[in-house]
């Protein structure tokens, strides 16, 4: 009898733990979308910005596997569809349509608090820009109260003794249609091409030509949390270079700490010293005309020394990425879209190339699509 008792006791004692690590673990799983939500980029479009964002599914109806399956190339000809300005390279406006953002998630090892109440700071309006930045979270929120999203909240109090803690890195994807290359000063040279020139007193002595248009864009930032309701630190993209920030909380901005270059010698751009946020949470980028390579403050930003490249962006059009966030939890695999098995590249193969391309000349009008979310390299890790 007294067997019988210790082992219904231990049952009980059993369910009751695995009942509580569900809850928890349910409650930690929805403390993580509040969060990335709650921190997801105001994206600044930049003034006369063409080429604005996409969801994924739609560029998809409008392309096809080619050589293989390694390209995912236009059904009509690129140049033909850029001289129609309703064709889905120009994408669609963020601030009327919902043009998601891909948030791609990786939990790291669990952590715990045990010390009981844990608050997040109240949010406030975006500082130090003549632009004013809350009536866009305010209206945004509005919108939410109003059917459109209710996810974001302006506090999360957890009075539990013992508490999983929200421990995860996330990318935020953007994905457009189009990338517009640059257009640079080039000397033609007949069967040995065109090579570029250096600008004299701001005159070109040859001719102006665009290289490096390219159908498909993937552009991204990154956000790490260590147990806290803020981010531990922040990563942003631009081009083949980027830059690590970390958070103040006391300041609720992030603060420069270092750059890195993923690929090239010659590109090595100045990130300034701080990133602010607009509604006390969501980090205020600048997305660069045409090329869509995001930056941390409005202005030129030359990105490449040789030849000299550069990147302008300002207070265009805003795009709150919060608006429609669709998650890709890396643990899941069943979770995840069909798209995120493709392992080519997003857009068509180059053309219109260099006559010396064999010889490593890699000039091209419209160079090969980026390869997709599977193939990029995290920027943290657990």
């Amino acid at each position: 009898m007294l067997r019988c008792v210790i082992t219904a006791v231990l049952l009980i004692s059993t369910l009751q733990e695995s009942s509580h690590a569900l809850r928890s673990k349910t409650s930690v799983e929805k403390r993580v979308r509040r969060l990335i939500r709650s921190w997801a980029p105001l994206v600044w479009l930049a003034p006369g910005e063409e080429f604005l964002p996409l969801g994924v599914p739609e560029f998809l109806d409008n392309v096809e596997a080619v050589n293989d399956g390694d390209f995912l190339s236009t059904r009509l000809d690129v140049e033909r569809l850029l001289r129609n300005k309703t064709s889905f390279l120009y994408g669609k406006k963020p601030w009327m349509d919902s043009v998601p953002v891909y948030a791609l998630v990786e939990n790291c090892a669990l952590l715990y608090n045990t010390s009981g109440d844990h608050r997040q700071t109240k949010k406030e309006a975006f500082r130090k820009s003549e632009i004013n930045t809350k009536e866009i979270v305010a209206k945004t929120r509005h919108d939410e109260d109003n059917g459109v999203d209710r996810e974001v909240e302006e506090s999360l109090i957890y009075e539990e003794k013992r508490t999983r803690l929200p421990h995860f890195h996330v990318t935020y994807w953007m994905f457009y249609p189009f990338s517009e290359g640059k257009t640079i000063c080039v000397l033609d040279l007949g069967y040995l091409g065109s090579w570029p020139i250096p600008l004299v007193g701001g005159k070109c002595f040859g001719l102006f030509k665009e290289y490096g248009s390219h159908v498909g864009d993937w552009e991204h930032m990154s956000l790490f949390f260590k147990g806290d309701d803020h981010p531990l630190a922040m990563y942003v993209s631009a081009h083949d270079a980027g830059a690590f920030y970390r958070y103040d909380p006391v300041e609720k901005d992030f603060v420069y700490e270092a750059q890195e270059t993923r690929k090239g010698i010659f590109q090595k751009p100045i990130f300034p010293d701080y990133v602010y946020t607009a509604g006390g949470s969501h980090p205020v980028l600048f997305s660069a005309k045409g090329s869509h390579g995001l930056w941390t403050a409005p202005g030129k930003h030359k990105f490449v020394r040789l030849p000299r490249l550069y990147d302008e962006s300002g207070f265009g059009s805003p795009w709150p990425t919060w608006r429609k966030v669709e998650m890709l939890p890396r643990e899941r695999r069943d979770a995840l879209p069909s798209w995120m098995n493709y392992k080519g590249r997003w857009g068509n193969p180059k053309t219109n190339c260099h006559p010396l391309a064999k010889l490593g000349i890699n000039f091209c009008q419209f160079v090969d699509g980026p390869t997709g979310i599977p193939l990029k390299k995290f920027n943290f890790h657990c």
